[in-house]
């Protein structure tokens, strides 16, 4: 990989989040006439870099989560004030608009027939509550990529903070809260029913193995409360724990291989063990004090790209890096022009997908 330098984001009222952190800047953003930004979702332009490196940059208006097909032709993306869009990669253009009511968090069955969206607190019947108060749920739905029609709905969880597609096709892990307090719900993807409740720890973030055999979950840093903050991997069928490590993550990826799990902490990307959760290395991504905000290793395993930037302001710290193994030469890719919240890698892991507070997302040849 060559090194260069280019030039060229659902809140609860009664609890802080990343996610309320988040649209707490996207708020300022809205503010911010220095930024200059256009609001145009779907619009598209090719970057004339002589290298190539920016192949595209979309315009859409606050989208914080990001899945790439497996079959590397779209792109979905969403957000709190984003329409949930599934577009071409090539060209930027909209295939399909769900009619999500949030589209905060999102991922794409492995098989790519399918899309999940999670987000939206929905208010239910006071009646249904022993204390006579309404009842909160966030609405998690399944739809068919291709035409965009609503498959299965989901309504387990007053929370979410993380979603999830299992590996193998079967399974979604929803991070969050239901109204027994916090919790990871593992369901079965198309019958829409809850598998197992894992309760052990209050949890943000998550990643499964490449086998679908164990969850990695853990804590944002930057999520405030008094309670105990641990990462933990466990056994997604019977919730039994295998690792439990006292620290937190704002972000988590397993390696390919499952041999390792990559952990994004304030402005360090930590490798540990899948085994045993020893660190086997760890390295710096800024000197700017920027959090990371999102990791993940590309589908070949030789690269481990990250992205962030403050939660809470659009941040001109924000940034997307990439780690190549071999070498360990890191990258920098330089265009966004504030917090970088989300990326996605194509299958073939030739390129990165990356959303910003800047209401952009640019597509990078890596």
């Amino acid at each position: 990989m060559q090194n260069y330098l280019k030039c060229f984001t659902y809140t609860s009222a009664t609890r802080l989040s990343r996610r309320s952190l988040c649209l707490a800047g996207l708020g300022m953003i809205s503010v911010g006439a220095s930024l200059n930004i256009r609001h145009v979702v779907g619009a598209s332009s090719r970057a004339a870099s002589p290298d190539n490196h920016l192949l595209l940059t979309r315009q859409n208006s606050h989208s914080t989560a990001l899945a790439w097909s497996r079959d590397g032709g779209w792109i979905v993306s969403g957000g709190k004030t984003s329409p949930v869009e599934v577009w071409d990669v090539s060209t930027g253009k909209t295939r399909a608009s769900l009619t999500a009511r949030d589209g905060v968090l999102l991922d794409c069955s492995p098989d790519g027939r399918h899309i999940v969206t999670a987000g939206g607190i929905e208010v239910g019947d006071a009646s249904s509550s022993t204390a006579g108060l309404p009842q909160t749920f966030s609405e998690v739905v399944i739809w068919d990529a291709a035409s965009g029609a609503r498959l299965v709905t989901y309504n387990g969880m007053s929370y979410i903070n993380a979603v999830a597609w299992s590996p193998d096709g079967t399974r979604i892990a929803l991070v969050g809260s239901d109204a027994d307090g916090a919790t990871i719900h593992v369901c079965d993807a198309l019958a829409g029913t809850l598998l197992l409740a894992y309760r052990q720890h209050v949890a943000s973030r998550l990643a499964w193995s490449p086998d679908s055999r164990q969850i990695v979950s853990s804590i944002d840093s930057i999520i405030g409360g008094v309670f105990t903050r641990t990462t933990r991997i466990w056994d997604s069928v019977t919730g039994h724990d295998s690792v439990v490590l006292n620290n937190s993550a704002n972000a988590l990826s397993w390696s390919p291989d499952g041999r390792f799990i990559a952990c994004g902490d304030a402005e360090v990307i930590t490798l540990r063990d899948a085994r045993t959760g020893s660190v086997t290395t760890s390295y710096k991504t800024n000197n700017d004090q920027a959090p990371v905000l999102g990791v993940a290793w590309s589908p070949d395993g030789r690269f481990i790209a990250c992205v962030g930037g403050s939660p809470q302001f659009p941040d001109p710290k924000g940034f997307v890096q990439v780690l190549e193994q071999a070498t360990g030469q890191v990258t920098s890719f330089h265009g966004h022009k504030v917090t970088v919240a989300a990326l996605a890698w194509s299958p073939d892991s030739s390129r990165l997908a990356s959303s910003s507070y800047d209401e952009t997302i640019r597509i990078w040849h890596i």
